[in-house]
C-alpha cells in the first residue's frame, strides 16, 4: 500500500507538471501576451506546484494514510477547475471534465481525515454522494462533446449551444447530490468541532474554517454553473462571475489544503519511523549540543552527555533532566563507569555533565572546562525548555483531536461491564420464566449502576453545590466558579482523600491544589488548556487552576 501511495504522489507530480506546462504553452499559442496574465494565472500555478509538494511531505509522514495524494489531488484538480472558462483550448475541455467529476474531492478528503474522525456513516455517504457526481458529470461530458452543444459556463467553447433535455436534467440532479454531499461535510466537521474540548479547538480551526468557506463557495459555484448552464447557455463569463463563481473555491481549497498539511506535520505525531543516529555516532542526548560537542573535545570523552533540569527550583533538588531537545532523560548515577558533574550558578542550577569515570581523574581540567562551559550552559538551557514547551503543545494538541472519542470508548466500556450485563440477565431469567422478585434485584442494581455512572461524567452535586458539595471530605472553597473550573478541580482532588483545595488572594484568580496523586492525562491536559501548571511539591503535587480569562 505504501508504494501506491508513493506512485500516487509520482503521477501527482507528472499531473502538475502537465497542467502547468499546457496551460501556460495554451496561452502563448493563442497569442495572449504574458503581460495581460492577471494574478489568478499565477496563484494557480504556484498552487500546483505546492499540491505535490504538500503531498509528498504527508506520505513521508504518514505512510499508511492516503491524506497526502487526496489533498495534492483535491489541489489540482480546484486549479483546474477555475480555469475552465478560459480561452484556452483543449486545456478548457479537459478542466470542464475535471471540474465535473472533481466537484466533492475536498469533502471526501476532510471526512476521511483522522482529526475528524467522521462516522463511517457519514464517510460512506460522502463516498456515495462522490461516486455519483463523479459518474453523472463524466456522463454530462461525454453527451455534451457528443452532441456538440456545450453551454459556455461548463467550460470555454468556441461555439457554445443549449444542452438537451437529458443533460439539463442530469445537470439538475448533478447539482442537488453536490450541495447534499458539501452540507453533509459541514454538519460533520461541524460536530466534531463543537465535541472537542475548548484548549482543542485552535488545533482543528485550520481545517474547519477553509472547508465551511470551501462549502459555501463550492455550493454557490455549482448553483451558478447549473443555473446559467440550463438558463443561459451561450452567456460569456465575464472576469467578476469567474473569480466569483471559479477562483474562489480554489482558493479555499488551496487554504483547506494548507490547513490539513499543518496539523498533520506540526501538530500529530509522525507514523513514520524516526531516524536513527548514524553508526559510530556517540551515545545518548546532548551529544549534539554546542556544549556538548565543546567539551567532547575539550575533554577527549565522546560519551559525554549534557542534561538540563526540568522545572529548576532555587536551592531545590531536581528530580527530571532534559537534553538540548526537551526530551525527558535519565542521567546514570549508578553506574561506577559513569560520573557526574552538576554545574549550578548561585542557588539556581544550570546542569549537569555526565562523562566518563576516567575523566574525574584530571578534575582540575574538568572544573576549569565545566566552569567555561557554564557560560554557554544557560542559554542552551532556555533554549531546551522552550523546545519542550514546543513539544508539549504540540502533544497536548495532539491529544485533543482525539480526546472527545476516550470518554465515549470509556463509557461504552462501563455500561457494556455493568448495567448493560445486569438487564441481559434480567431478560434470560424472564424468558425462562423466572418470577419478578428474582429479576428486581438485577434491575435495582442497574439502575443504581446507571446513576453512579452518570454522577461520574458530570457529578449533580458539583453542578447544583459545587466542590464544597461534590468534595465533603475535601476543604475547599464555597465560592462557585465557571464549569469548566470547577470540573477541573474536581477531577484534580477527587482521587486523593487527603486533597486540599484553597483560593489564592486577590488578585492572583487561582485555585491552588495540593494532592499526593499524580495527575492523570486528562487533568493535565485540562490545565495546560486553561493556562494553569502543576509542579512537585513534597510530597506531591500543587497544581495552580486559573478561575479568570
Amino acid at each position: 500500500m505504501k508504494n501506491t501511495r508513493s506512485a500516487a504522489v509520482t503521477a501527482l507530480w507528472v499531473i502538475a507538471a502537465g497542467t502547468i506546462i499546457a496551460g501556460w504553452a495554451a496561452i502563448i499559442l493563442l497569442g495572449d501576451s504574458l503581460e495581460n496574465v492577471g494574478g489568478d494565472a499565477v496563484f494557480l500555478t504556484l498552487a500546483s506546484l505546492a499540491a505535490p509538494v504538500l503531498a509528498t511531505a504527508l506520505v513521508r509522514r504518514h505512510p499508511a494514510e492516503w491524506t497526502g495524494p487526496l489533498i495534492g489531488a483535491s489541489v489540482i484538480a480546484a486549479v483546474l477547475a477555475a480555469i475552465r472558462t478560459s480561452p484556452l483550448g483543449v486545456v478548457a475541455q479537459a478542466a470542464g471534465l475535471t471540474a465535473l467529476v472533481t466537484v466533492l474531492l475536498p469533502a471526501v478528503l476532510a471526512v476521511n481525515h483522522p482529526a475528524v474522525q467522521a462516522a463511517p456513516l457519514v464517510r460512506r455517504g460522502i463516498t456515495w454522494c462522490w461516486w455519483v457526481t463523479a459518474g453523472v458529470g463524466g456522463l454530462i461530458g461525454v453527451l455534451t462533446i457528443s452532441g456538440g452543444s456545450v453551454p459556455n459556463p461548463l467550460w470555454y467553447t468556441d461555439r457554445p449551444g443549449a444542452a438537451g433535455a437529458v443533460v439539463n436534467a442530469l445537470l439538475v440532479g448533478y447539482g442537488s447530490v453536490a450541495v447534499i454531499g458539501m452540507a453533509i461535510t459541514t454538519v460533520a466537521a461541524a460536530s466534531r468541532y463543537r465535541s472537542m474540548p475548548a484548549g482543542g479547538r485552535p488545533a482543528l480551526r485550520p481545517l474547519v474554517l477553509p472547508l465551511a468557506g470551501w462549502v459555501v463557495a463550492g455550493a454557490a459555484a455549482s448553483c451558478w454553473t447549473v443555473s446559467f448552464a440550463i438558463f443561459l447557455p451561450t452567456v460569456e463569463i465575464d472576469d467578476p462571475s469567474a473569480t466569483t463563481y471559479l477562483v474562489l473555491p480554489a482558493v479555499l481549497v488551496v487554504a483547506l489544503g494548507a490547513g490539513i498539511g499543518w496539523i498533520d506535520l506540526m501538530v500529530r505525531r509522525p507514523t513514520a519511523p524516526t531516524m536513527q543516529p548514524p553508526p559510530g555516532a556517540a551515545p545518548g542526548p546532548g551529544r549534539d549540543s554546542d556544549v556538548g560537542r565543546y567539551l567532547s573535545r575539550a575533554l577527549a570523552d565522546p560519551s559525554i552527555r549534557v542534561l538540563y533540569p526540568i522545572d529548576p527550583a532555587a536551592g531545590g533538588e531536581v528530580d527530571r533532566w532534559m537534553d538540548t531537545q526537551g526530551a525527558v532523560v535519565d542521567p546514570d548515577i549508578t553506574s561506577p563507569e559513569r560520573a557526574i558533574t552538576l554545574i549550578s550558578r548561585g542557588p539556581s542550577m544550570i546542569g549537569l555533565i555526565e562523562q566518563d569515570a576516567a575523566v574525574t581523574a584530571k578534575p582540575d581540567a574538568v572544573e576549569m572546562i565545566a566552569t567555561g562551559a557554564g557560560l554557554i550552559m544557560e542559554t542552551e538551557r532556555l533554549m531546551a525548555a522552550a523546545r519542550r514547551d514546543l513539544e508539549l503543545s504540540r502533544q497536548l494538541a495532539s491529544r485533543l483531536l482525539s480526546a472527545s472519542d476516550e470518554p465515549r470508548a470509556e463509557l461504552r466500556a462501563q455500561l457494556l461491564a455493568g448495567p448493560l450485563r445486569d438487564l441481559e440477565t434480567a431478560k434470560d431469567k424472564l424468558a425462562a420464566g423466572k418470577p419478578i422478585a428474582v429479576v428486581m434485584p438485577l434491575l435495582t442494581g442497574a439502575a443504581a449502576a446507571v446513576r453512579t455512572i452518570s454522577h461520574g461524567v458530570s457529578p449533580t452535586a458539583l453542578s447544583q453545590g459545587g466542590l464544597t458539595a461534590a468534595l465533603p471530605s475535601t476543604p475547599a472553597p464555597r465560592s462557585r466558579y465557571s464549569p469548566v473550573v470547577e470540573m477541573t478541580a474536581y477531577l484534580a482532588a477527587q482521587p486523593d482523600e487527603s486533597a486540599t483545595i484553597v483560593e489564592a488572594p486577590p488578585p492572583e484568580g487561582t485555585l491552588l491544589i495540593s494532592t499526593t496523586v499524580p495527575p492523570s492525562v486528562t487533568v493535565q491536559d485540562r490545565i495546560s488548556a486553561l493556562g494553569g501548571h502543576i509542579r512537585r511539591a513534597d510530597p506531591g503535587w500543587t497544581i495552580v487552576v486559573p478561575t479568570t480569562g
